[in-house]
């Protein structure tokens, strides 16, 4: 059974999200690290949500993952877990969020039902538009902005910060782009909205570049912001590189999403914490 709960959720993959939620709560704390308590309150919040999002996503998308071979063997399209248990580990990850955001302060808790919109509702948009991309880019982008204010205590968004949600939210979001590739002719098919499938995997490629492109630039304005200092350019050039490797095209579709876009996430989280 946990080992059905880890595959349902994909909880590991957390791991790979906190350098940007850290980034977040590291420029909300005045470039200082937070406190223990405020890291794992953070850490908490972090893996709840990811618990929430994805078994909505799981949830909404049982029927059409059952037609797609990619992902035909998911739980709930086999019968591997019953709607009840995955409407369980979903309440149980909303839970968590909310009680962590709770104690993390009145703003966040206030506040927690803002990114639990995009979350509930990102795996709907593909049945009505190509832009649902961009709607799994907004669902993350909100993390660094919510660690901001676990740190900071208010809602004086600094423009470092700005910066950095909004790479975040262009790194995602192209980076969903090229994953949609793999689906491309099951989308059209099933009359599943991606903008591959609506213009071609070419012309896609080109929209994640330009996408991957602006999320380049606002690393560049966070080093304009910050300062310049040897390893934030180190870690910037970085980058740069992972983010030039996603379109390679001997690199294999499923490759260029992971490890590599996780790669370049991982790389522009660093530049917000060693720029200054």
């Amino acid at each position: 059974m946990v080992k059905k709960l880890l595959n349902f959720t994909k909880i590991e993959h957390t791991a790979f999200s906190l350098p940007i939620i850290f980034g977040g709560a590291w420029l909300g704390a005045n470039e200082h690290w937070p406190s223990l308590k405020i890291t794992f309150l953070i850490l908490i919040a972090a893996v709840g949500a990811r618990i929430f999002g994805m078994a909505c996503n799981r949830i909404f998308d049982r029927k059409l993952d059952a037609l797609n071979p990619r992902t035909a063997n998911r739980e709930l399209p086999i019968g591997d877990m019953s709607l009840i248990n995955a409407l369980s580990v979903a309440a149980a990850g909303l839970a968590s969020y909310l009680i962590a955001c709770l104690l993390l302060g009145e703003w966040c808790f206030k506040l927690s039902f803002l990114p639990l919109i995009p979350l509930l509702m990102y795996s709907l948009l593909k049945r009505f538009t190509w832009l649902c991309h961009f709607g799994i880019g907004l669902c993350l982008s909100l993390a660094p902005l919510g660690a901001f204010v676990a740190t900071a205590g208010n809602l004086r968004f600094s423009l470092p910060v700005l910066f950095f949600a909004f790479f975040v939210f262009c790194w995602m979001s192209g980076s969903d782009i090229i994953y949609a590739i793999m689906d491309i002719e099951n989308d059209r098919i099933n009359n599943v909205f991606s903008l591959p499938a609506r213009f071609g995997a070419e012309r896609a490629i080109k929209i994640a570049a330009i996408v991957h492109g602006l999320a380049v630039l606002s690393l560049f304005g966070i080093l304009l912001l910050q300062g310049f200092n040897s390893a934030a350019i180190i870690a910037y050039l970085l980058a740069v590189v992972v983010f030039a490797i996603m379109y390679i095209p001997a690199i294999p579709v499923g490759i260029r999403f992971f490890p590599v876009s996780t790669i370049a996430g991982i790389t522009g989280a660093l530049v917000p914490m060693l720029a200054g």
